[in-house]
């Protein structure tokens, strides 16, 4: 027999013995088993009733009976109390702490209840889906956003795949939206919006250079295809052939530079590291410099003005500032009209130092500046490609200057 039920054995004995010496003493023996007997019960019935208020915590165990069963029973109840305590202090940390993660995430987390309506949802819900506790908390997820495609999507519960929308908080801003179920109840909804806007013009703008670079390679291949079948007759004139060849090695020359200047681009988008640092004597630099712009400009007769304003040099990498410069330089004479004047400029003030080109073209439109530095964009393709340009010089400018910690200013 346990020890606790021994002990209480010996309550009840101990009980019956005192009623039964107090029924001898009085002569009423039997009330007074009877009496003893109900004192018992009461004491139990007690204990009892207090039981269901014990458990639910409405009350405390007050100070723990003397002796018998219910001295044991308080106690594992007070051990159950402080152990439940204790979880729940450690859960309500750990909800804490998820809840503060969350709060901290740049995705908008929003989770739903069974019927689609809201039950949380953290800062940023409220500058990407226009969501913000506690206000939206219980509306309907749908009746909040307006969006069929949405609507559709959650709808449809093809969840393997996240969509893919416009911000209906913000339309500049294109977001992803994928739909998760946080626990077993596959009722009960989390939805996470990801803002992407930066990967997704990336990505588009990628799309767009692989097919424009398709594109500048197709066409001066699909030239030289031409010309080598119009060559390959054995009756072709040589005067024809002759200018078959000479345009072929413009054309030739033509996808040299753009494989060039691809693999410019590429090398200064990879490079994690700084630029090889030194001293660069930027008015030497520029001699060099204008000396190419007059071989590249040739017959053409542009006016070329050096203008060294400042003798002190640049701390940075040689090659890449002379590709730099110089891409600007032969931009310039590639859009100025024959014997015009490009003028080159060299100074150093309080405020740093200005290297500029400036032209007499006919000038570019002001809804084209903003674009300039986009690989292969351009304003006119056939007068570029007239004039030789790859699309890719002011790209691997811009790049060079990021590097360089500089800024690239564009005025017409």
């Amino acid at each position: 027999m346990p020890a606790d039920w021994i002990k209480e054995f010996w309550l009840f004995l101990g009980v019956v013995l005192v009623a039964a010496v107090a029924g001898v003493l009085t002569g009423w023996l039997l009330p007074c088993l009877l009496l003893g007997l109900l004192g018992y019960l009461g004491w139990h019935l007690y204990h009892l009733a207090q039981l269901p208020g014990l458990l639910r915590e409405a009350t405390r165990p007050g100070p723990l009976p003397a002796t018998g069963l219910w001295k044991d029973v308080y106690r594992e109840i007070q051990q159950l109390q402080a152990s439940r305590h204790t979880r729940e202090r450690r859960l309500s940390r750990y909800l804490n702490r998820f809840r503060n993660a969350v709060t901290a995430l740049p995705d908008a987390v929003v989770l739903l209840g069974r019927k689609g309506n809201i039950e949380w949802s953290n800062p940023a819900a409220e500058s990407l889906l226009g969501i913000g506790c506690p206000a939206s908390q219980g509306r309907d997820f749908a009746d909040l956003i307006h969006d069929p495609v949405i609507e559709e999507y959650l709808v449809g519960r093809a969840f393997e795949q996240p969509l893919v929308f416009t911000a209906p908080a913000n339309k500049t801003k294109v977001l992803s939206l994928y739909v998760t179920f946080p626990g077993t109840d596959q009722h009960q909804q989390m939805i996470v919006a990801r803002d992407i806007t930066r990967q997704y013009h990336l990505d588009t703008s990628q799309r767009d250079f692989v097919a424009n670079v398709s594109h500048e390679l197709r066409t001066p291949l699909t030239v030289i295809s031409g010309l080598l079948e119009q060559t390959a007759a054995s009756d072709t004139d040589p005067s024809i052939q002759k200018r078959a060849t000479e345009l072929m090695r413009k054309q030739a020359m033509r996808m040299n530079d753009l494989i060039s200047d691809l693999l410019t681009l590429s090398r200064l988008e990879t490079r994690n590291e700084s630029p090889r640092a030194g001293n660069v004597q930027v008015p030497d630099l520029l001699a060099i410099i204008m000396e190419e712009a007059r071989t590249l400009s040739g017959a053409s007769g542009h006016v070329l003005q050096l203008d060294i304003l400042s003798p002190e040099g640049l701390y940075g990498d040689t090659n890449e500032l002379h590709t730099a410069f110089s891409n600007l330089v032969t931009n310039a004479i590639r859009h100025t009209p024959n014997r015009a004047e490009v003028r080159i400029r060299w100074s150093v003030d309080d405020a740093g130092a200005h290297f500029s080109v400036s032209d007499t073209g006919e000038g570019i439109s002001a809804r084209h500046l903003p674009r300039l530095t986009e690989r292969l964009y351009r304003v006119d393709a056939s007068r570029s490609r007239d004039t030789g340009g790859t699309g890719l010089g002011l790209a691997i400018v811009k790049y060079v200057l990021e590097r360089h910690g500089a800024e690239l200013e564009i005025t017409s």
